[in-house]
């Protein structure tokens, strides 16, 4: 929406304000046509109101609320210093780093509301160097063994985050229960990766994005202290995001870095696939940094094209089961969602969108007190 309403026919109408992502394309084949979008520019007025929908079709589940307030004049930091040390400004923050968690739990105006994540972390591997050999199996698995899952998501995550064996997160209908995440296994990492034939003193470069940074440092200190090499640490400047995201979506030039840590987005509890693996591994995947993968694409192709669920959720199981198996990426973590939340906000989260349609407030809420029967 690029301007003010009344919009919509769900359970909240627009009516105040707006936001608007502008998005350009990068185009990764001709024919037939295939791109993906990148976002250069968003624009939202400093407040953006919703206003209940009283049409709405399913009254049992909502809306519950007379009107809800996006403020978009706070930095994250204000929002959250607002939501825990007063109420009446702010009653709900998302997208709350992990280690900002203790500051909601200590609150006494705010709660920690967690969820589990639909984006799943992961290293893509630059198969595309000619210097360093990343379509050798040995060398992905090496880097995956070296790498301890439980202590970065206990120092990196402070245990906000969930294991993942390869892409398809735990609570997906999909998920393969016979594979587990690989242990870290230093001893191992180290044998295999002597098979690997790595440029003996060549520094590994690990690319990651101002989201990311704390998370490629405690990585990078992993590797080399298991694999007994040298990881320099690229900082993708935000400002610089949208160019390197959109040279490895086109694949016209050779990125510089050896692995990037990267995230890719479900909107679905089924056919995670089609937002996971297609992405790092697919022929239309933006994340793709190498070649095509055969396989890969003749198993994507037989669930695409399967009309049965049940037949479909078993190809997709295979797909994730294929990709562990050939160590394709970097396989680490699913970071959960993190809300901070007023005490007297019923808040139900969700694990793919954020939705307010089932939000509550008590009768103890700031509103309610300064506004007596108004919900």
């Amino acid at each position: 929406m690029d301007a003010p309403g009344p919009w919509g026919t769900g359970p909240f109408i627009l009516s105040k304000g707006y936001s608007s992502i502008q998005n350009d394309p990068a185009f990764i084949n001709k024919k037939p046509l295939e791109a993906t979008w990148l976002t250069v520019k968003e624009e939202r007025t400093p407040f953006v109101v919703l206003d209940a929908n009283r049409n709405y079709w399913n009254k049992k589940r909502g809306p519950r609320l007379s009107s809800v307030v996006f403020r978009n004049d706070l930095s994250p930091e204000e929002a959250l210093h607002l939501c825990t040390t007063t109420e009446g400004q702010v009653d709900i923050v998302t997208q709350v780093d992990p280690k900002d968690a203790r500051k909601v739990i200590g609150s006494k105006f705010a709660k920690i509301v967690t969820e589990k994540g639909n984006q799943v972390l992961a290293g893509v591997f630059n198969r595309f160097k000619q210097d360093v050999d990343f379509n050798d199996r040995n060398l992905r698995l090496a880097i995956n063994l070296a790498v301890d899952r439980e202590e970065l998501i206990r120092r990196g995550f402070y245990g906000y985050a969930d294991e993942v064996t390869a892409l398809t997160p735990p609570w997906a209908a999909d998920h393969p229960k016979d594979i587990v995440p690989r242990a870290y296994d230093p001893e191992n990492a180290r044998s295999i990766m002597k098979k690997a034939n790595y440029p003996e003193g060549r520094p590994l470069k690990l690319a990651a994005t101002s989201k990311n940074k704390s998370i490629a440092k405690l990585i990078a200190k992993q590797i080399k202290t298991t694999l007994q090499m040298d990881v320099d640490v690229i900082n993708i400047p935000a400002g610089n995001e949208v160019n390197w995201m959109r040279i490895l979506a086109e694949k016209k030039l050779v990125p510089s870095w050896d692995i990037l840590l990267a995230n890719a987005s479900a909107l679905f509890y089924e056919d995670t696939p089609v937002f996971f693996h297609r992405e790092l591994f697919g022929e239309s995947g933006a994340l793709r940094a190498g070649p095509e993968l055969p396989q890969f694409n003749k198993l994507f192709q037989r669930m695409a094209t399967e009309v049965d669920k049940r037949k479909r959720v078993e190809i997709a199981k295979e797909i994730d089961r294929y990709v562990f198996k050939e160590a394709l990426a970097l396989f680490l973590c699913v970071p959960q969602s993190l809300y901070a939340v007023n005490k007297h906000v019923q808040f139900q989260p969700y694990r793919t969108t954020f939705e307010l349609a089932e939000t509550e407030v008590t009768k103890d809420h700031w509103s309610r007190r300064t506004h007596p029967g108004r919900a």
